[in-house]
């Protein structure tokens, strides 16, 4: 696992896009794994700027979303924010997203996505972590999934992800990749932003522990991981 820590958070969503960008180049029909929420938006607007700029081409790129929530509102929806914050400003083939339908029958969505799995492997795959460590909406508990399933979301992430609601209403399921789909990337990219998260990051990095109460360290079992944090957590 490579570790990098940086100044500010610009500085770390600097270095994510260029691991990116990287990758993009060496293999122009990248599978890239997408994440949501807050994290990746700096990511983004940075390969919005270097598709402008000419330093990016996404026409043979390919992406998949880790999630999508369960019949909740298409303004509501991860695959509004994708176009939002990154599809519709960049030449990616609409054809070449895969994400979950919100409004399609949930278990034929996870069928779907489970044969995309079998047929298709990441080539790299970008991870935020949530304050309870979950990735994905792969949530603590006794078990966890290893494939694409419908996941009921711990009332620490519905509080955690209220402000993006207008209303306040977060849904309660969500179709999410397993962890062992996240696990058969060939390259996982962990972006860490913000004090919330410290002590899931803390629990990656002082151990090497595997624990399913702690899901972002099962990255450990995975042989190419870079993880970019803001700055090293309380101890370290």
């Amino acid at each position: 696992m490579k570790v990098i820590f940086t100044g500010s958070y610009a500085e770390s969503a600097q270095r994510s896009t260029e691991i990116i960008l990287s990758a993009l180049k060496k293999k122009p029909d990248l599978l890239l794994g997408l994440a949501t929420g807050e994290t990746p938006l700096g990511v983004y607007r940075l390969l919005i700027d270097a598709y402008r700029e000419g330093r990016a081409d996404f026409s043979c790129a390919r992406t998949v979303n880790l999630d999508e929530y369960v019949n909740c509102r298409e303004e509501d929806s991860y695959r509004k924010y994708m176009h939002d914050n990154l599809f519709d400003h960049i030449n990616i083939p609409r054809e070449s997203i895969t994400i979950a339908d919100r409004a399609a029958p949930p278990e034929e969505e996870v069928a779907r996505l489970r044969r995309f799995f079998e047929e298709n492997t990441v080539d790299l795959q970008l991870l935020g972590v949530g304050p309870n460590g979950h990735i994905g909406f792969n949530e603590p508990d006794e078990a966890i999934e290893s494939l694409v399933h419908i996941a009921p979301l711990a009332k620490a992430t519905i509080d955690a992800n209220a402000r993006w609601f207008a209303d306040g209403a977060v849904p309660e399921k969500a179709i999410t990749m397993g962890l062992g789909d996240i696990l058969r990337a060939k390259s996982i990219l962990l972006l860490v932003k913000g004090e919330s998260k410290r002590d899931a990051l803390r629990g990656l990095l002082d151990s090497t522990a595997v624990t399913t109460r702690n899901p972002v360290t099962f990255l450990h079992l995975h042989p190419d991981v870079t993880v970019i944090a803001e700055t090293p957590p309380a101890n370290q």
